[in-house]
């Protein structure tokens, strides 16, 4: 599709509650499982997607991944932070924790360099074909998840009590590399920066909300601050029940919460007590009526996330609550194509 507006301008209106020209999207589809699933109907699938329009810029990101070996199907490999992977087909794993035997092997362990040389060269490239396109740019495993994949999710949930100084020394160094990432993605003047750490159960937070604010919440300020000083928007990955943060993260910058879960939250509430004031990503159910619902029922669910979240001229970039999986029928998928496309 054409519009009268480019990508970049639609996403900030969206993000502002700025009226919008036509309803952005990010749909977490796997297109090659989705080309997969049925050979016959792909140019049909093809044809849906190409129109939504080109609008967004992704794939930037500079992640510190390491050489892989692979041996009977199973891939392994040490990032650059020290933490081992391996990835068996069925997705990526963390299997090693460089730090878990305690803070003294922090003695000698190399932290990966922002300032590398060629570590911006695969984004410089994708940037080169940016046109108008929003260009959001990426600070993966941000904080917390950076923390329990050198230390352990265990042992990073007790370090805060048990040995707070040399906790707050790592998490401290953790968050001088992500802001001299952060200046690098500023100095190609990306529209946004979007972080990850996923920080909810299913219901509920992963700590006491309180702790949380005590030894996390001033880190993502100075993260967030650095963002917004550089004139691009906060986006923030957040898998789980994230309700009891969420008026923190706001008071600190939050522009867009990604994604809306709504098994884990309530969306009703959500748009309640947060619209206006936050722009939500996603929120079609992957784990309930993508999978067991009929095509009406995914489309009664578009449109009721599109109405809800979009009453405050803006404010909803539509999307799934996380990344499809395979056993979805894809009549639901192009269900989901469809209703969205009615908004383009």
């Amino acid at each position: 599709m054409t519009s009268p507006i480019s990508g970049r301008q639609n996403y900030t209106r969206a993000i502002e509650h700025q009226s919008p020209a036509y309803l952005p999207c990010t749909l977490g589809v796997d297109f090659d499982w989705l080309y997969d699933k049925d050979p016959a109907r792909q140019e049909q699938v093809r044809q849906l997607q190409s129109r939504f329009p080109d609008d967004i810029l992704g794939g930037l990101d500079v992640g510190t991944y390491g050489a892989r070996e692979t041996a009977q199907g199973v891939s392994r490999w040490l990032d650059e932070w020290g933490t081992g992977w391996e990835d068996d087909g069925h997705g990526a794993k963390t299997e090693t924790y460089p730090l878990i035997s305690g803070y003294e092997a922090l003695d000698g362990h190399r932290f990966p360099d922002p300032h590398a040389v060629g570590r911006f060269d695969r984004a410089d490239r994708i940037l080169q074909g940016r046109d108008d396109r929003y260009a959001r740019s990426c600070v993966w495993f941000t904080l917390f998840e950076r923390l329990w994949m050198l230390r352990g999710f265990e042992e990073m949930l007790l370090d805060p009590y048990l040995n707070e100084r040399a906790f707050c020394g790592l998490r401290d160094q953790i968050v001088d590399y992500d802001l001299a990432i952060i200046d690098h993605w500023i100095e190609r003047e990306v529209d946004a920066v979007f972080f990850s750490d996923d920080w909810g159960c299913q219901k509920g937070l992963l700590m006491n909300p309180d702790d949380w604010r005590r030894f996390y919440l001033p880190s993502y300020r100075r993260l967030f601050d650095r963002v917004r000083a550089g004139g691009a928007h906060v986006w923030m990955h957040l898998c789980g029940d994230v309700t009891a943060i969420l008026p923190d993260l706001i008071d600190i910058g939050l522009n867009v919460l990604n994604p809306v879960q709504p098994q884990a939250m309530d969306v009703e509430q959500l748009a309640r007590q947060f619209g206006g004031r936050l722009c939500f990503n996603g929120g079609v159910d992957v784990q309930g009526t993508m999978i067991q619902g009929s095509q009406d029922d995914v489309r009664r669910e578009v449109h009721h996330l599109v109405e809800l979240f979009g009453r405050t001229g803006g404010g909803y970039i539509g999307g799934t609550s996380h990344s499809v999986m395979p056993e979805t029928p894809l009549d639901n998928v192009i269900a989901m194509y469809e209703a969205f496309l009615e908004y383009q």
